[in-house]
């Protein structure tokens, strides 16, 4: 009898310990098919607040960061950083293209297969997948020619709480333009955010600026040097329809 008793236990305790290895197998599978949930579209990050309004003086811009939209107009490093914890395979970025709006890469080849892209080409796109669709983000090196800038548009210059706005009178150069008012309340060389406000336009109102510097006669202005971190954005696309915002926190509802 006591054999037969230490047979039932060992059978009791032998089926325990299948379901408790089983039960972790299920648990530790559970925890793997989450993980890889979670990974496949990685939750897009705040962007950099403090950054952005040392930068942005447009409270339009301030408003949309603030409501959580990626809009046009602003510098290049917002969308960047809400899209930093992306993977290679999830996105491409900084691809050459022709024009806001084309998807497709510029390159040449030279030689033995050797590939480069124009130093001269001034658009690029950026492409992301999201768990709501595809996102593509243009932007562009500034320049005035590109940037439709003309003559009767008005320059808004923001200098110490104060905006500073002129008729521009002619373009230099695609670097360069001349406004009709000298301005010489602001510094030369001063690092400078500024808007151009265009007077007629098919689609643009209004284009950003983050390093125009005025120079000595107080009303010529050139580009400052910049790097792609503050390239504006000039066009969104999400699902193959252009948008006026991307709104990322609810994407993040879906990746959550």
């Amino acid at each position: 009898m006591e054999n037969k008793n230490s047979q039932v236990k060992l059978f009791k305790g032998t089926m325990r310990m299948k379901v408790f290895k089983k039960c972790i197998l299920f648990f530790t599978a559970l925890i793997i098919l989450i993980q890889i949930g979670c990974s496949q579209y990685p939750v897009l990050q705040e962007p950099d607040a403090q950054m952005f309004s040392q930068t942005v003086d447009s409270e339009v811009l301030r408003d949309s960061l603030v409501e959580g939209k990626l809009t046009a107009g602003m510098p290049y490093f917002v969308v960047n950083q809400l899209f930093k914890t992306y993977s290679e395979g999830m996105m491409e970025i900084k691809i050459p293209v022709a024009s806001l709006g084309s998807k497709q890469r510029l390159e040449e080849v030279e030689g033995w297969n050797r590939e480069f892209v124009d130093p001269d080409i001034k658009v690029f796109l950026n492409k992301y997948e999201t768990s709501k669709g595809t996102l593509y983000v243009w932007y562009q090196r500034p320049d005035f020619y590109t940037m439709d800038v003309s003559s009767r548009d008005t320059l808004c210059i923001f200098f110490q709480d104060t905006v500073f706005c002129s008729v521009i009178n002619y373009l230099n150069k695609s670097s360069v333009l001349t406004v009709k008012d000298s301005l010489p309340q602001i510094p030369v060389l001063t690092s400078l955010y500024a808007e151009i406000r265009y007077n007629d336009h098919p689609w643009r109102e209004v284009s950003y600026w983050y390093n125009i510097e005025i120079l000595s006669n107080a009303k010529s202005f050139k580009l400052g040097e910049i790097n792609f971190e503050f390239y504006p954005i000039e066009l969104l696309e999400f699902n193959n329809e252009p948008v006026p915002s991307f709104k990322w926190r609810e994407v993040n509802k879906d990746e959550n």
